[in-house]
């Protein structure tokens, strides 16, 4: 993740020692979901607080297990869509590379599963939709809770399956070439997820074009940058 190192960002806390910055690209984030969904001021602003906690939860999942492994992090970004944790030197190992990289798509499938148990654990649709539901007591006397358990609920589960795809940048991308990596050339690796990240990013964009604008522009971007590492493997060895 290299192309975020000078992109403009703000610290707005700090946690255990680790600067949490927001990327300027989070700016688009409320632009595009206002124009998608057309919804209650109270539903717009819990879907984009959704989103960015979603994203922050993933990350420090990320950097709790890199000091696990005694792998210092230098910050957490959260921007348009993505998050990014930059750590100070390699992992130790591939092996514990790998753990680090799970542990983000990890993060977001144990908030979903509370999410879900809050909810009845109600049947889940293809698009991330819950069927119908039993909530919780707790849930129940307060329409903006249970507007938010739905929504982290959908944002989590999306995030823990697109997450695990194999396309770059994504944490399944690099996860599936360190796992090549021990039975093919490392720049094989790369080559043969980067030809599969831009079938993904085609894909996605292609069911964006027809359900949601967000998913077609993550989608179109994940294609191009795969495009460009099929033609430079070199630039996704050690990323």
């Amino acid at each position: 993740m290299n192309y975020l190192a000078d992109t403009p960002r703000l610290e707005i806390f700090r946690l255990a020692g680790i600067p949490i910055k927001v990327d300027i690209t989070f700016a688009l984030v409320p632009l595009f979901l206002f124009g998608i969904f057309q919804q209650s001021p109270v539903a717009f602003s819990v879907l984009v607080a959704g989103v960015f906690l979603s994203v922050l939860l993933h990350e420090i999942g990320h950097a709790i297990v890199a000091r696990l492994f005694a792998v210092p992090v230098g910050e957490i970004l959260v921007g348009g869509f993505y998050g990014w944790t930059r750590m100070l030197r390699p992992p130790p190992s591939k092996l514990a590379n790998i753990i680090i990289l799970f542990a983000g798509p990890l993060t977001n499938g144990l908030i979903f599963l509370l999410c879900w148990n809050a909810l009845g654990q109600p049947d889940v649709g293809f698009n991330g939709g819950f069927g119908p539901i039993d909530p919780a007591p707790w849930l129940e006397d307060s329409p903006w809770k249970l507007q938010a358990a739905l929504t982290l609920g959908g944002i989590n589960l999306a995030m823990l399956i697109f997450n695990l795809l194999p396309a770059f940048p994504l944490d399944g991308g690099r996860i599936y070439r360190d796992i090549l990596g021990a039975i093919l050339p490392e720049s094989g690796a790369v080559r043969t997820i980067a030809l599969l990240g831009v079938i993904v990013g085609l894909w996605s964009a292609f069911i964006g074009f027809r359900m949601n604008l967000v998913m077609l522009l993550i989608g179109a971007q994940i294609a191009i940058i795969n495009w460009s590492i099929l033609k430079q493997p070199a630039d996704a060895e050690n990323n």
